[in-house]
């Protein structure tokens, strides 16, 4: 996974046509310097993403980090009580979900990049999407790292915290936006906005703020998120561990069989 920011710098335009070229040249180049989006945009936000790679351990071991599992607890709006939160992710696409709570209900979800599961039962549409969204947001940093040459500058926004961050925003899957806001500081992510289009100009927002960050191994992660829908508190995920692996078996992310199978002599190498 590596990259390099570039500063785009203009080049001079030949002496041909003298002064008066020149100074159309150098219009143009004080207009993008600008317009929003533009190669300006590119070598700032070029920056930031270098900063961001180095807060989470480095390109090197970012690209080296992309599977893991993750224990911990979880509360929800929907549910009297809390459970027990277990999550095994493969970057970029590859997911399974399952929750147990104490009153003795379960929940049981699995992406598998175009395929979907939900409690055993293949689905599309609102809860595929939700599901491409979490592991986009599971994927961080690498989900922008990767598509930086896609990502769109929104600027400063204010987090929920009232501090300013940095705005980077990607589109994909046609009607699916993730935003995040990044300490321009620290180089960290304390925010993500995620969006689903509805049709007719609305669209949903499921959101989450990063805190508790530990190293696990030489790699950031944030062991606490607080969840939001539609800008109400829905529910906040308290990760006790997370356990990096090699290789995970590829039937933890096929909902045709539920079933949890046990990790293979060398496909599952845990590190605290």
């Amino acid at each position: 996974m590596q990259y390099a920011s570039r500063q785009l710098s203009p080049v001079a335009p030949s002496c041909r046509g003298g002064s008066q070229a020149r100074g159309r040249y150098l219009a143009r180049w004080l207009i993008l310097l600008l317009i929003p989006g533009t190669a300006a945009d590119a070598a700032d936000t070029g920056l930031l993403l270098d900063k961001v790679a180095v807060a989470y351990g480095g390109v090197e071991r970012l690209a080296e980090t992309t599977v893991w599992q993750q224990y911990g607890t979880t509360v929800s709006a929907m549910h009297p009580q809390p459970g027990e939160v277990r999550r095994a992710f493969r970057y970029p696409d590859r997911l399974r979900i399952e929750i147990s709570y104490e009153e003795g209900s379960s929940e049981l979800r699995i992406l598998s990049g175009a395929v979907a599961w939900n409690r055993g039962k293949q689905v599309s549409g609102g809860m595929h999407s939700a599901l491409l969204l979490q592991a986009a947001r599971l994927g961080l940093p690498n989900t922008l790292i990767d598509h930086r040459n896609r990502l769109r500058d929104t600027g400063t926004m204010t987090g929920r915290n009232g501090k300013s961050l940095r705005g980077l925003e990607l589109a994909f899957h046609g009607n699916l936006r993730l935003r995040v806001g990044i300490d321009p500081e620290t180089g960290r992510i304390l925010e993500s906005r995620s969006f689903v289009q509805t049709g007719q100009g609305h669209a949903m927002e499921f959101a989450a703020t990063y805190d508790d960050f530990r190293m696990v191994e030489g790699r950031l992660f944030a062991f606490r998120e607080t969840l939001y829908m539609m800008g109400k508190q829905s529910g906040q995920t308290l990760l006790e561990r997370v356990e990096l692996a090699e290789q995970l078996p590829e039937e933890l992310f096929d909902g045709t069989s539920p079933a949890r199978p046990g990790p293979g002599p060398g496909q599952h190498i845990a590190r605290q």
